[in-house]
């Protein structure tokens, strides 16, 4: 077999080999945007970067986009369904707040009936139960003291 005469010299790290950038500020990084954004995003970040073969500075760059009717109309839409997204989030956040605090207070309402409680509150109800119907509210009177051990004693502030 045949030696050449010149060493082969490709692959590997070389300086100044490969692809030249294509943004002029510094390296680039992979973000996730709505499909709707792309192009409007790419225009603005090549403004920006001093890409524009307009002339533009960078401070127009905002504005030259938000210009015309249908890239501000996406954008509008996007911010209105985020805002929309936010109230709802925050009206959640709302509620679940007030169910922990329901459920802290069923929970210490729940420590306060004892064996003996939920003995009476049984022998209470079934007491009521042989008591004759029409009998002056008699039967309502017992369901309350039923209910009124049941009932979670609310500290005093």
């Amino acid at each position: 077999m045949k030696e050449s005469s010149h060493s082969i010299s490709w692959g590997g790290y070389r300086p100044g080999a490969g692809q030249k950038p294509k943004w002029r500020n510094g390296t680039t990084a992979t973000i996730r945007i709505p499909q709707l954004l792309i192009e409007d995003v790419m225009r603005y970040a090549q403004l920006v970067d001093g890409q524009s073969p307009h002339g533009l500075k960078a401070e127009d760059c905002l504005s030259c986009i938000l210009d015309s009717d249908t890239q501000s109309s996406k954008l509008k839409l996007v911010i209105a369904e985020r805002d929309r997204l936010d109230s709802e989030c925050n009206e959640l956040a709302e509620k679940v707040g007030d169910l922990h605090l329901q459920l802290e207070e069923t929970k210490q309402g729940l420590e306060t009936v004892t064996e003996s409680n939920y003995l009476q509150v049984i022998e209470i109800l079934r007491a009521a139960t042989g008591l004759k119907p029409n009998a002056g509210g008699a039967i309502k009177k017992e369901i309350k003291r039923a209910l009124d051990l049941l009932s979670p004693k609310t500290p005093t502030r």
